[in-house]
């Protein structure tokens, strides 16, 4: 019966660790995120600027989401079609190495735009650096996700 005890008290501790945070403080959860944000972006006279399209409405579903970057020429604001366009997605995480995910880059429909197919599996910031790869245009950007 002791044993009995000592696992239920056990199992019933854990499950509130993993809760993490006090519930009455929490929002409740939902399955959207706020505005993605740009927190650097290459704006050079000379290469790439890479902006943050989509989604319009500024959430991002924690799950399978589809972002469209924009790569534009710095010195004439024309978009452009570049040929490596590098994208990569990760969540730091304290003590341990950053989370992260696949992506997934294609063309998008209109010239210098990218679709970004990714699965956002938990809830957090995420960072997404952005790279253009490409020797005769060349630029990057930082964009800040938060899931919730």
């Amino acid at each position: 019966m002791k044993k009995l005890l000592f696992l239920l008290v056990t199992v019933s501790l854990l499950t509130a660790a993993c809760r993490g945070g006090n519930q009455a403080d929490s929002e409740p959860t939902t399955d959207t995120a706020t505005a993605p944000t740009t927190e650097s972006a290459d704006t050079s006279a000379e290469g790439a600027a890479i902006a943050l399209l989509s989604p319009e409405d500024g959430t991002i579903p924690m799950g399978d989401a589809e972002l469209v970057l924009q790569v534009m020429d710095s010195a004439t604001n024309e978009p452009m079609a570049v040929e490596n366009l590098e994208v990569d997605l990760s969540m730091p995480m304290d003590s341990m190495e950053p989370m992260t995910t696949m992506v997934v880059v294609e063309p998008g429909e209109e010239t210098g735009q990218y679709k970004v197919m990714t699965n956002l599996g938990m809830q957090g910031m995420w960072m997404m650096e952005v790279t253009s790869a490409d020797p005769a245009m060349q630029g990057e950007a930082t964009f800040e996700l938060e899931v919730k």
